[in-house]
C-alpha cells in the first residue's frame, strides 16, 4: 500500500556554520578558511556533507525578502538591482580599479629598471631593488584585491540568482488561463535558464562598462610618453578594427536573437508533441511530428553555424588587432618620426601593449 508523506514547509538548518563568521581577519584576507574543506577535497572526493550550510543572508526566502520589495516599488530590475546591489558593486568596481592600476605598474617598473640598466656604472642599484621590490607588493597586493573582488561578485551572483528565480516562479504560479496559453512550459525554463542568466551577467560585469575604457586611455597616454604620437597612429588602427568589430558584434547579437526564437519554438513544439502525445500516436502522425521537429532544429542549427562563424572572425580579429597595433606604431616610431628604438622603449612599449589586448577584446562586447 502506497503512502504518502507531506513535505516540510521549513527545513530545519543544519548545526554546522558558515566558517567566515569565525574566521580571523588573516584568515578572510588569504581565504584561509576554506583550507579545511579544500584539504578534504585533496584527499577523496567531495560529498554533500563535506559543503557548508548556505549562509541565512544567501538563502531565497531572505535574499527575496529584500529585493522584491524593491521590484516591487519600481517595477524596473535594473532599479531593483542597482537600489539592492549597487553599494557591493561599486565597493567591486573601486576595487577592480585599484587592481588594474597594479596592473600598469609593471610597464613603469620595467622602463625605469631598463634605463638604469643602460646607465651604467652609474646605476643606482639600491634604488632598483627598491621598485622590485616595490613591484613585488603590488603584485601581491593585486592577487589579493582580485581574487577578494572575484569572491565578492560570485556572492552577488548568488544572491541575485536567487532573487530573479523566486520572482519568475511567483510570477509562474499566478498566470491566468490566456497568458498560459502565452507562454509554455518550455518557454519558462527557457526563461528560467538562458534569460536570466543573461541579466546576471550583464549585472556583475556592470563595472566593466567604465573600467574598459578608462584602462585603454590610461595605457594609450602611457604609450605616448614612451612613443610620441605614433601613439595616435595606433589609437586610429584600434578604432577601427573596433568598428569591424562592432560590425560582427551586431551581426552576432542578430542572430543569437534568432536563435533564440528558433530555440523556443522548438521547446514549445516539443512541449506540445508530448502533451498531445496518445493523439499522435492514434492518428499514426509519428512522421509528420518528426518532419516538424526537425524542420526546426534544422533551422536553429543553422542560425547556431552562423554564429560560431562570426565568432571565429571576431576572435581572429580581437587577437590580430594588438598585433597590427605594435607592428604600425613601431613602423611610424622608426620610419616617419626616425627615432631609435632603445631597449627601454621598446619592452616598454611592447609591456603595454600586452596589457591593451585584453581590454581590446572586451572593449566591443559592452
Amino acid at each position: 500500500m502506497s503512502r504518502y508523506h507531506s513535505i516540510q514547509a521549513d527545513v530545519p538548518r543544519s548545526r554546522r556554520t558558515y566558517p567566515v563568521a569565525a574566521a580571523s581577519w588573516l584568515s578572510r584576507a588569504v581565504f584561509g578558511w576554506a583550507g579545511p574543506l579544500l584539504a578534504v577535497g585533496n584527499d577523496r572526493q567531495l560529498q554533500p556533507d563535506d559543503l557548508w550550510p548556505l549562509p541565512p543572508t544567501y538563502a531565497c526566502k531572505d535574499v527575496s525578502a529584500a529585493f522584491e520589495p524593491s521590484f516591487m516599488a519600481h517595477r524596473s530590475i535594473a532599479r531593483a538591482v542597482l537600489h539592492v546591489y549597487g553599494g557591493r558593486l561599486a565597493v567591486i568596481g573601486l576595487v577592480q580599479a585599484v587592481c588594474v592600476g597594479c596592473t600598469l605598474y609593471g610597464p613603469i617598473v620595467l622602463q625605469q629598471i631598463l634605463e638604469a640598466v643602460q646607465a651604467g656604472p652609474d646605476m643606482d642599484l639600491a634604488a632598483v631593488l627598491g621598485t622590485i621590490a616595490a613591484l613585488f607588493v603590488v603584485r601581491v597586493l593585486q592577487a589579493l584585491l582580485t581574487a577578494h573582488a572575484t569572491y565578492e561578485n560570485q556572492l552577488v551572483t548568488v544572491q541575485l540568482t536567487s532573487a530573479l528565480q523566486h520572482l519568475l516562479f511567483q510570477k509562474a504560479l499566478v498566470l491566468d488561463a490566456t497568458a498560459r496559453r502565452e507562454k509554455t512550459a518550455g518557454e519558462i525554463a527557457n526563461m528560467f535558464s538562458t534569460d536570466i542568466q543573461t541579466i546576471i551577467t550583464f549585472s556583475v560585469a556592470s563595472n566593466q562598462v567604465w573600467l574598459i575604457p578608462l584602462q585603454v586611455a590610461v595605457i594609450l597616454a602611457m604609450l605616448y610618453a614612451v612613443i610620441g604620437w605614433a601613439t595616435f597612429v595606433g589609437a586610429g588602427v584600434i578604432v577601427a578594427t573596433l568598428g569591424a568589430n562592432h560590425v560582427l558584434a551586431n551581426a552576432q547579437r542578430n542572430a543569437f536573437k534568432r536563435l533564440m526564437a528558433h530555440k523556443d519554438a522548438r521547446m514549445k513544439a516539443v512541449h506540445e508533441t508530448f502533451g498531445a502525445i496518445h493523439v499522435i500516436k492514434l492518428n499514426a502522425w509519428e512522421e509528420q511530428v518528426q518532419a516538424k521537429l526537425a524542420a526546426l532544429r534544422g533551422a536553429e542549427l543553422r542560425t547556431m553555424r552562423r554564429i560560431i562563424v562570426l565568432q571565429s572572425w571576431f576572435v581572429a580579429l580581437l587577437y590580430a588587432a594588438p598585433v597590427v597595433v605594435t607592428i604600425v606604431s613601431f613602423a611610424v616610431f622608426t620610419l616617419v618620426m626616425e627615432e631609435t628604438l632603445t631597449a627601454a622603449t621598446v619592452f616598454t612599449a611592447l609591456s603595454l601593449f600586452v596589457l591593451l589586448r585584453g581590454p581590446m577584446m572586451f572593449l566591443p562586447q559592452i
